[in-house]
């Protein structure tokens, strides 16, 4: 009996808490069919969770929302750097976002950008909360222009702006046209077209 009651003790200490076990039946939701369509009870039941606890953790689904984008977002970064933390070339490190994209579709059944995704499942945002849900999807993609920018800046010598602007273009279209066709040859030619323009003299691309 005792025996029993430690087992059952330690199986309570190593399970994830409610928070967690709330974002990883969101994230898995939502990243295979969507936000919108997903209720909370199935999301409640996926976590063994109870509604209360839902509530007390993030206050709303919408909230809940916001907590899976910036996650999602946080991991994604966490991703690129552990990728590149051995890569010394600014083009490198710029190409790493395609192949981090290329790894990824695959394993996640080319359902593209869950930041894209996220934000276009809210085209007219009405409430504070779905505008902050808009507002975290937006924010990955101003990290990402940010952190291409910088390192076209090292890489050319010049304001890295407007080459980001293009690179992500490429990315996006690639993971766009990847989850249509549902293989990575977009993001395959979307890489090469990025890797042309980067390694193109100044003068081909400058505006």
């Amino acid at each position: 009996m005792v025996e029993a009651k430690a087992k059952a003790s330690g199986r309570r200490k190593g399970r994830p808490s409610p928070r967690e076990r709330l974002l990883a039946s969101a994230t898995n939701l939502f990243t295979t069919e969507g936000i919108r369509v997903i209720g909370i009870d199935r999301i409640l039941r996926e976590a063994d969770v109870a509604k209360a606890s839902l509530y007390s953790l993030f206050g709303s689904k919408d909230a809940l929302v916001v907590a899976y984008v910036e996650q999602t977002d946080q991991l994604w970064r966490e991703d690129w750097a552990a990728r590149t933390a051995k890569m010394s070339q600014p083009k490198d490190k710029i190409l790493a976002f395609f192949d981090q994209c290329i790894e990824e579709e695959p394993a996640k059944g080319f359902r593209g950008s869950h930041f894209l995704n996220a934000a276009t499942e809210y085209p007219r945002a009405e409430s504070d909360q779905e505008r902050k849900i808009v507002a975290a999807a937006m924010e990955h993609r101003r990290w990402c222009h940010d952190t291409l920018s910088a390192l076209l800046t090292e890489l050319n010598g010049f304001p890295g702006e407007s080459l980001a602007d293009q690179i992500l273009v490429f990315l996006e279209g690639g993971l766009a046209g990847s989850t249509l066709t549902q293989s990575v040859q977009p993001l395959q030619t979307a890489r090469q077209l990025a890797d042309e323009l980067i390694s193109a003299p100044p003068a081909d691309y400058s505006i």
